[in-house]
């Protein structure tokens, strides 16, 4: 005798396919860092743009290639933007959560794409900029703590808020039957 599932029985089998979907979209995020594969001109375009803001304000630095070099008093101090630097696993997961997030048209998903990843970079850019700025101003004794423990929590939840908001502006436009098994 097969039982008819229960409402609350397929939300949870809904929320759980939504989840091996969103660990299968994960699985190429895997391969480039298991192959250690990067984008360098990345690299080089937030290290340009880091050092030439924080000569906007004023600070000596200079550039090579992907590395910011910071000078305090006789103090200088090379700070390389490597590819985990660049935000690219935020971008990336901000991405497959609107793909993978039921809301009704795919017109919906790829504007929260376009609005929510270029959100992140600039987000991901101010973290490496006030990372720097408190290490020139405070020393960089507190560039470790600063960058790990403040901005890469910081910058997770800022991906989990921004698709809460999207989430919540589109409550209306959930298409639940999407993850729902019959």
């Amino acid at each position: 005798m097969v039982r008819k599932l229960q409402k609350k029985e397929k939300k949870l089998l809904a929320v759980l396919l939504l989840l091996v979907v969103f660990n299968l979209l994960a699985i190429p995020m895997y391969v480039v860092m298991y192959y250690n594969l990067s984008f360098l001109p990345l690299q080089n375009f937030l290290a340009t743009a880091t050092s030439n803001f924080l000569k906007l304000l004023g600070y000596a630095v200079a550039q090579d290639g992907h590395t910011v070099v910071t000078s305090a008093g006789s103090d200088v101090h090379s700070i390389e933007i490597s590819w985990d630097s660049t935000g690219w696993k935020s971008m990336y997961a901000l991405v497959a959560l609107g793909l993978i997030t039921p809301v009704k048209g795919w017109k919906k998903r790829m504007k929260f794409v376009c609005t929510a990843v270029p959100t992140v970079f600039f987000l991901n850019f101010l973290r490496i900029v006030t990372t720097i700025l408190i290490a020139l101003n405070f020393g960089f004794h507190y560039f470790e703590f600063v960058h790990t423990f403040l901005w890469r929590e910081g910058l997770i939840l800022a991906v989990i808020g921004i698709w809460g908001i999207w989430l919540w502006n589109e409550k209306d436009n959930i298409n639940v039957n999407q993850y729902i098994i019959r």
